[in-house]
């Protein structure tokens, strides 16, 4: 896996030795490794970023603000007219700056928070709240299914929902993506998927009082905690995701779900979906009618406060962790931990920039903070270090 370190169009018209805005931390990390990068690096650097200027002049052509700020269509929807654009952290920046903070991240099958197995397992060993999984040798599979009425299939290495299934049980016969399925079918699927690696877990069933929020699918607050200046850890940004409904078995917001922000009372502000190539926002839910804005979401302090133990359990090596803790009948539990988590649409609930929140201040401490070796490391494409056959540009 690569890790492309693409400088955005705005920061090529000036050099590393102007005074950056203290909220600007893509030009802070960007000038800190453009003084830390070989004549050939830099040259690599200016190549590569004008491949990705070539591919983004479509953006141009519907808004300057977008290609200066090297934002792709997706970020173009999330950002523009949050204002302070310049304090947002775009793709171009995200993954690698979190790689420079959460050294750990690589080679991901040692990544717990990559490596879903991995992630099971320390959940298990720190008596940290998860979900129920089977953890036995492959030919009981099939014993431990026989007592489930639902669980969920997860693809091991995936993100943002992909690879996610679910199966559930009536009258008898399993159900999977709103289709009956034949005697034998959902243990054949979810033997091969296990085989493959992916985790298999019992479904968490809803909490009563966000049935009507999340029908379809288990609703989750992201939680984002950081090591502070402190050295504690702290929680600094939190947003709930909730189902539109369906027969999805996930509540992403890539998946067509809901995001919002909570008020200082935990309840829900102004949700946002994506609606084609936009951000919709609506006051009801589409499938139950529910009012969206003002529904109190219960249990959030308690997932604060698993999210704070959960990050001193996975410390070593993960300076920043977005944690997805779902909400359940029987409490908050941890579904898993992402060590580049995105800050674009946690600004797009909350109306703030990453450069003026309190992240953002996190973000500077430590980027003042690593070493020299670090940044020289940080090459314009960084390969993952167990694939030696990648090229070190």
């Amino acid at each position: 896996m690569l890790t492309l370190r693409v400088i955005p169009p705005r920061l090529l018209s000036g050099g590393a030795d102007g005074v950056r805005p203290q909220n600007d931390i893509a030009g802070l990390y960007f000038d800190a490794l453009w003084r830390s990068w070989r004549p050939t690096d830099r040259a690599f650097a200016l190549a590569l970023s004008g491949a990705g200027m070539l591919a983004r002049l479509g953006l141009a052509f519907r808004d300057r603000e977008a290609f200066r700020q090297g934002w792709d269509a997706d970020e173009q929807a999330l950002l523009m007219g949050l204002g302070g654009a310049d304090a947002h952290l775009g793709m171009a920046a995200r993954k690698g700056l979190h790689r420079l903070l959460n050294p750990a991240a690589y080679p991901l099958e040692l990544n717990p928070l990559k490596n879903k197995r991995l992630f099971a397992e320390r959940c298990r060993a720190e008596g940290l709240a998860a979900p129920v999984e089977f953890d036995g040798p492959a030919n009981r599979l099939a014993d431990w299914l026989a007592g489930e009425r639902a669980v969920i299939v997860k693809r091991n290495y995936s993100s943002k929902g992909s690879g996610v299934e679910g199966f559930r049980r009536e009258d008898g016969a399993w159900i999977s993506a709103g289709r009956a399925l034949a005697p034998g079918e959902a243990e054949r699927r979810i033997a091969r998927a296990f085989a493959a690696g992916a985790v298999v877990q019992r479904a968490c069933a809803v909490h009563p009082a966000l049935a009507a929020l999340s029908p379809g699918a288990l609703p989750t607050l992201r939680i984002v905690t950081a090591v502070n200046e402190a050295g504690a850890i702290e929680a600094c940004d939190r947003m709930i995701r909730f189902s539109a409904g369906g027969p999805k078995p996930v509540d992403n917001f890539n998946a067509g779900n809901f995001v919002a922000g909570l008020d200082g009372e935990d309840r829900v502000r102004t949700g946002y979906r994506r609606d084609g190539g936009s951000i919709a926002s609506a006051v009801r839910h589409p499938a139950t009618s529910v009012a969206i804005e003002g529904h109190p979401v219960p249990d959030v302090a308690a997932a604060v406060a698993l999210t704070i133990e959960a990050h001193q359990a996975f410390r070593d090596g993960f300076r920043v962790i977005g944690w997805d803790v779902g909400l359940t009948a029987d409490g908050p539990v941890l579904i898993e931990g992402n060590w580049n988590p995105g800050t674009d649409v946690l600004r797009l609930v909350s109306g703030e920039s990453l450069g003026d929140s309190r992240l953002g201040a996190i973000y500077r401490f430590w980027l003042a903070r690593l070493r020299d070796e670090d940044w020289r490391r940080s090459r314009p494409i960084q390969c993952e270090p167990r694939r030696p056959r990648c090229m070190q540009l």
